[in-house]
């Protein structure tokens, strides 16, 4: 029987397509043997730098193509591939390193020089890919890799259960948390997630998620099942992805709504005919921007997806849905059970992490039963279609009531003179909580008064849901990865305005 390994999606690409276009970078390209024989080469260069089933690396450093050899590389020796934003400073990446204890760190030509360790991390060696003959610090993998044979290694004994990658997030408190994956649970992600490609055909996917995510390996491996191109940029700029699609001519698309708005917002000309998959979502969508979408994009097949790194891909909308349920996040995907419970969503899938790397207690909270506690309220309508109404710490209780932020943004979608809004309950003496919008405006200066607001929510949120305050601002906070807003500086941002 096959396992279900994550390298084992390159080997099957190699095994029937080898010369294929496997991914670009800007002009840059290169084949699924490129990528394989770079892979072999690189699992035994970290081989003699001890690396083994079982290892951790760190990795940081900036999209280079050299990366794909590199993960694979690690996969098939079954170390854990552990990738940090490239935007981490010196002062972040030392907590993360003390927590992950890490058996290599690995770092671009730009980061090579001033790293530094606590002492408990004083012996781990330092690599530098990318950098050819110019390495000037630590070990140089490009030289070795140069020398090393290009064959198949043999069977190494890596086991589908064992963790391939630590994904690292944030909770409440701000600090890191390594959500440990699988080879099986990501192979599952990556093959149910593939199946789009059947009916979708293809030239491939413009990538847009950064490589420090999951998602971004994650629909790689979906578009290398089917022997698809990935199709980087260098920063996800509307300018770049403009002409990325015109060069590549790129089927499938899937953006974070604030990639989508920048996107939407370039001039550079492309065909859009050519894109026949546009795809959002995180946690929910706002309804006019798939309307923007289906305008810019007029032959793209629309999907929302929801879904997080604990536990992938887990609810979606198809094209037509998305009319009939706006604000909606849709119907389990394959593979994934659902239930609410006091209000909170829960999930539960083979796909699923195995936990919070060496953290029993924060595993222990979000596991019931094997079901996983997404931390988000959300409600159900006969047909079964889920709606996040908010997540279970960031419900506002004003005057004895609750309210969820995500339901009061949902319904002032489209106000007029309000590009996007977020809700965040502030502290009141009366209301224990009120409710405020902080809003970007459509034109700097004319924001909308609570009148006009309110008199927009008319009926559909009851009066104790209205804001009761509405403040402007230049931009909202969001999470470089997701996009997602941050509620939490959205609220500091209102209370030094106000």
């Amino acid at each position: 029987m096959m396992q279900r390994h994550v390298h084992r999606i390159l080997d099957l690409a190699v095994s029937s397509t080898p010369n294929a276009l496997a991914a670009s970078l800007d002009e840059h390209t290169v084949t699924f043997a490129e990528v394989d024989g770079a892979a072999n080469a690189m699992a035994r260069v970290l081989q003699s730098l001890g690396i083994k089933r079982g290892s951790r690396i760190l990795f940081q450093a900036e999209m280079t193509l050299d990366h794909l050899a590199f993960y694979f590389a690690s996969q098939r020796l079954g170390a854990a591939f552990v990738p940090l934003n490239p935007a981490l400073s010196q002062d972040e990446l030392l907590p993360i390193a003390d927590y992950i204890r890490p058996d290599l760190l690995v770092l671009d030509p730009l980061r090579q020089h001033g790293h530094r360790f606590s002492s408990a991390c004083a012996d781990v060696p330092v690599a530098i890919l990318g950098a050819g003959a110019a390495a000037t610090a630590g070990v140089n993998l490009d030289a070795l890799a140069s020398r090393a044979s290009c064959d198949r290694l043999p069977d190494l004994g890596v086991e589908e259960e064992d963790s391939h990658a630590i994904f690292l997030t944030s909770g409440s408190t701000g600090r890191p948390k390594g959500v440990v994956l699988s080879h099986k649970a990501s192979w599952l992600r990556s093959y149910l997630g593939a199946s789009r490609f059947v009916t979708s055909g293809g030239r491939g996917e413009l990538m847009t998620f950064p490589m420090f995510h999951w998602a971004g390996w994650n629909y790689l491996m979906e578009n290398w099942a089917h022997r698809r191109a990935v199709h980087f940029v260098s920063r996800p700029e509307g300018d770049m992805l403009a002409r990325a699609i015109d060069r590549w001519k790129p089927a499938f698309l899937y953006c974070i709504p604030a990639v989508w708005e920048r996107l939407l917002a370039s001039n550079v000309a492309f065909d859009a005919t050519v894109v026949r998959s546009a795809a959002s979502g995180t946690s929910r969508f706002d309804p006019v921007l798939m309307d923007r979408i289906r305008a810019r994009f007029p032959r793209a097949y629309r999907a929302a997806m929801y879904g997080s790194t604990e536990f992938g891909a887990a609810l979606g909308l198809n094209d037509s849905e998305i009319d009939r349920k706006p604000g909606s996040v849709g119907l389990p995907l394959p593979g994934n059970e659902t239930r609410i419970v006091d209000g909170e969503l829960q999930l539960r899938s083979l796909s699923m992490m195995d936990g919070y790397f060496e953290l029993p207690d924060q595993t222990a909270e979000v596991f019931v039963d094997g079901w996983y506690r997404s931390g988000d309220v959300a409600e159900t309508d006969d047909e079964g279609f889920l709606t996040i109404t908010g997540r279970r710490r960031e419900v506002i209780r004003s005057g004895g009531e609750t309210v969820a932020p995500a339901e009061v943004e949902l319904a002032l979608a489209g106000c007029p003179g309000i590009r996007s809004v977020a809700v965040v309950g502030l502290p009141d003496p009366v209301w224990g909580e009120l409710v405020c919008a902080a809003v970007v405006l459509d034109r700097p200066g004319e924001c909308p008064s609570l009148e006009a607001v309110r008199s927009h929510l008319g009926q559909s949120l009851a009066t104790f849901k209205h804001p009761r305050r509405i403040v402007a601002v230049d931009e909202l906070p969001k999470t470089p990865a997701t996009g997602q807003i941050m509620r939490s500086r959205v609220r500091e941002l209102v209370l030094q305005i106000h």
